[in-house]
C-alpha cells in the first residue's frame, strides 16, 4: 500500500507542476470569465446558455488535463527507462498502472474543482448582471433590501448550485477517459494514447449515431460500428447539461428535482467506476505482457 501511495503522490505532483497544467487552468478560467460578459442573444435566457457553455468549457479543459497526465504517466516512465527502477523495488505492475491512473485523476479533480468554482461564481454574478440589464424585459433591483433583492439572491445561489451535479458528471467523464488513456499508454506512446483517447471520446458521444449508420450500411461496416460502440464508453450518460442549463434546482430539496438529479449522478458514477475498473484491468494485463528491456 505504501508503494501504491507513493506512485499516486509522485504522479500527482508531477502533473500539477508541469506548465501545461497551469496553462490549461488559466485558459479555462479566462474562457469562463470572458464569456460571462458576452451577450448570447437567447431572448432573456442567457444564464441558461451560459451554464451549458460553462460546463462544456470545464469538460474540455479538465479532459485535456486528465488525458495528458494519464497518457504520459506509464508511457514516459517506460521510454525514460525509469519504470525498470520502480518495478525492481518490489512494486507490482498493477500497482504501477493503478498508481499512475489515480495520480492523473487527482490532477483532473483539482482542475475540475478550480474551474468549477470559477464557473459557479460566474453563474452567480451573471444572474445579477442580467437582472441589472433587464432580464425578461424588466430591470430588477440588485442592491438594498426588500423582497425583490432577497428573491434575486436566492435565485443566484440556486443557479450557482445547479451546476454542481454537472461538475461531478464532468469529473466522472474525465475519469473514464483517463482510464482509457492509461490503458493505452501501457502499450503505446503518449502521443498515440492521447490521440486515440480523443477519438474514443468523440466516438463515445456518437455511439447512437454510429450504430444507426452501421445498420444502414450493413455488412462489414455494421460489424465495425457495433465493435466500436461496444468498446468505447457510452459518454452521453454523463451529459445532462441541457437539463441543468434550463433548471434552477433548489439545493437540499432531496424529495424534489435536486434529489432526482443526484440519484442519476449516483447511477452514472456506478457506470464510470465499472468501466474504469475494466479499462485499468485491461491495461494491467497489457502491461504485464510488455517487455521493458
Amino acid at each position: 500500500m505504501r508503494a501504491l501511495t507513493g506512485i499516486i503522490l509522485n504522479t500527482f505532483r508531477e502533473a500539477v507542476r508541469r506548465p501545461f497544467f497551469y496553462l490549461l487552468l488559466a485558459a479555462g478560467a479566462a474562457a469562463l470569465v470572458v464569456t460571462m460578459y458576452l451577450p448570447l442573444f437567447t431572448f432573456h435566457n442567457d444564464v441558461d446558455m451560459y451554464k451549458d457553455l460553462g460546463l462544456s468549457f470545464v469538460l474540455l479543459f479538465a479532459l485535456l488535463t486528465g488525458l495528458l497526465a494519464a497518457a504520459t504517466g506509464v508511457a514516459r516512465e517506460v521510454e525514460d527507462k525509469t519504470a525498470h527502477t520502480i518495478l525492481a523495488k518490489a512494486v507490482g505492475r498493477w500497482q504501477f498502472v493503478l498508481g499512475k491512473y489515480l495520480g492523473a485523476i487527482g490532477a483532473a479533480a483539482v482542475a475540475t474543482l478550480v474551474l468549477g468554482t470559477v464557473l459557479a461564481a460566474a453563474v452567480y454574478y451573471r444572474v445579477e448582471l442580467d437582472a441589472a440589464m433587464g432580464e425578461h424585459g424588466q430591470t430588477i433591483a440588485t442592491t438594498g433590501a426588500g423582497a425583490e433583492v432577497a428573491a434575486l439572491k436566492a435565485r443566484q445561489l440556486a443557479q450557482a448550485a445547479t451546476v454542481a451535479p454537472g461538475l461531478v458528471l464532468v469529473f466522472l467523464q474525465v475519469g473514464v477517459m483517463a482510464a482509457v488513456a492509461t490503458a493505452l499508454s501501457t502499450r503505446l506512446s503518449a502521443a498515440a494514447s492521447v490521440g486515440l483517447s480523443l477519438a474514443a471520446f468523440l466516438a463515445g458521444h456518437l455511439t447512437v449515431f454510429l450504430e444507426t449508420a452501421g445498420r444502414s450500411a450493413g455488412g462489414a461496416l455494421e460489424a465495425v460500428a457495433e465493435a466500436v460502440a461496444a468498446t468505447v464508453p457510452f459518454l452521453e450518460i454523463f451529459n445532462i447539461n441541457q437539463k441543468l442549463s434550463h433548471a434552477v434546482l433548489q439545493p437540499l430539496d432531496w424529495g424534489g428535482e435536486w434529489g432526482a438529479v443526484w440519484a442519476y449522478v449516483a447511477w452514472s458514477a456506478l457506470y464510470a467506476v465499472v468501466y474504469a475498473v475494466a479499462a485499468i484491468g485491461a491495461g494491467v494485463i497489457a502491461f504485464r505482457r510488455r517487455p521493458l528491456s
